[in-house]
């Protein structure tokens, strides 16, 4: 699924992002898939706010160990509304399936 990249890059993490974007508007859902479902042992957290779908991220860079749990550099993707759910089902499918 494509995405918007909508901010520079900067030091965060998805977690950090998704407070922020619930501070701003009380009326944000927020999604989180936990480590043991992700494809890499991380939690990640995605933002809803009932128009577009977001999270915060990089491309490409794949499991950093304890840097994926901490800040990294990365970028606010923004993506159609929906994404956020088939990506949690999708990663929760992988779990069950041992991939």
């Amino acid at each position: 699924m494509s995405f918007e990249i909508i901010s520079k890059d900067y030091y965060s993490n998805c977690l950090i992002e998704a407070i922020k974007a619930k501070i701003r508007n009380p009326k944000i859902k927020i999604t989180i898939c936990m480590p043991w479902e992700n494809e890499i042992f991380c939690p990640h957290v995605l933002w809803s706010d009932g128009i577009n779908d977001y999270d915060f991220g990089n491309e490409g860079l794949g499991d950093e160990g304890i840097k994926n749990w901490t800040l990294h550099k990365g970028h606010i993707r923004k993506r159609k509304l929906g994404y956020n759910d088939k990506y949690k089902e999708t990663v929760i499918k992988w779990h069950k399936s041992g991939r």
